[in-house]
């Protein structure tokens, strides 16, 4: 190779080379780019002015934020801002019960389900309640069940709780016990975080007769099928139950027959039997949840 020739090689290398570091400049700029950091009296500010629906989006918006969103102060200006007495609340969720930190994010929660966003919109509220089916329960441990008469019809209840894979495949409840235990008890009394029935589900069905059940509380639901039965005026429903979540491993079954309706309620549901309101549950005279 001449030496012309050389000198032209070496020239279309350092300029590549040298455009390469400009493209990368602007990307290592934007790495050292930093946010505003505002001081933490300011977010407190914010939160006084966030809407219920809004507060998962407040919450992402830094860790300052986020801390706003995990303390008392939030969640009690919260429930004071929104609370309006309605028939029928709970007393663990009225005024002079909200005093007390434990428990509070999800108190408040239930607060807002039975004052602010079911009043908001109704119709919509309540078809974005029901759109969850039976089917979205599958892989769920049943932790309770039990059977109520009403004026015309049978009501089965079955409480269905998260569960989680840990690493040697086996499953477990997600559960804080072995923390709790290890911390002080002034710690638990303000945990505002504590939900007992944080993770659950409860499956309402509504029958025309009583059925004899099997007990499957302990059991995962492995398999949901709803189906017509002759006559084609009510359902069937299925629940395939079994000690793993393997779709092929059903030991119990329930079969229940004539049903006219079934819901999938939350525990942020006004009417999900939480253990303050677990000695009633509020039906209408004609037994209709409607």
């Amino acid at each position: 190779m001449s030496q012309a020739k050389q000198k032209g090689f070496i020239k279309d290398l350092s300029s590549k080379k040298q455009s390469r570091n400009q493209k990368i400049k602007p990307n290592e700029e934007t790495k050292e780019c930093i946010g505003a950091d505002y001081p933490l009296d300011i977010w407190f500010i914010i939160s006084e002015y966030i809407k219920p629906e809004d507060v998962a989006k407040f919450a992402c918006i830094c860790r300052s934020s986020y801390y706003v969103t995990t303390t008392p102060k939030f969640w009690f200006h919260l429930y004071k801002t929104y609370y309006k007495f309605i028939p029928g609340m709970p007393q663990r969720l009225q005024p002079h019960c909200m005093i007390q930190q434990h428990g509070l994010r999800a108190c408040v929660i239930r607060t807002l389900h039975h004052t602010y966003f079911s009043k908001r919109n109704a119709s919509s509220y309540v078809s974005r309640l029901q759109q969850q089916e039976p089917h979205s329960l599958v892989k769920r441990q049943c932790s309770l069940m039990w059977h109520k008469k009403g004026t015309n019809w049978w009501y089965f209840f079955f409480k269905l709780k998260e569960i989680s894979r840990i690493c040697n495949g086996t499953l477990t409840q997600r559960r804080d016990r072995n923390m709790r235990e290890e911390t002080e008890d002034i710690e638990i009394i303000e945990d505002i975080n504590a939900n007992p029935e944080e993770g659950c589900k409860l499956l309402q069905v509504r029958c025309l007769k009583y059925s004899n059940l099997p007990l499957v509380t302990g059991l995962i639901l492995q398999k949901v099928s709803v189906t017509l039965m002759p006559g084609l005026k009510y359902l069937r429903l299925q629940l395939g139950f079994g000690t793993s979540d393997l779709p092929n491993a059903v030991t119990n079954q329930i079969i229940l027959n004539d049903v006219t309706d079934y819901e999938v309620l939350d525990w942020w549901h006004p009417r999900y039997p939480h253990h303050d309101t677990m000695s009633i549950i509020h039906l209408t005279a004609d037994d209709s949840w409607d």
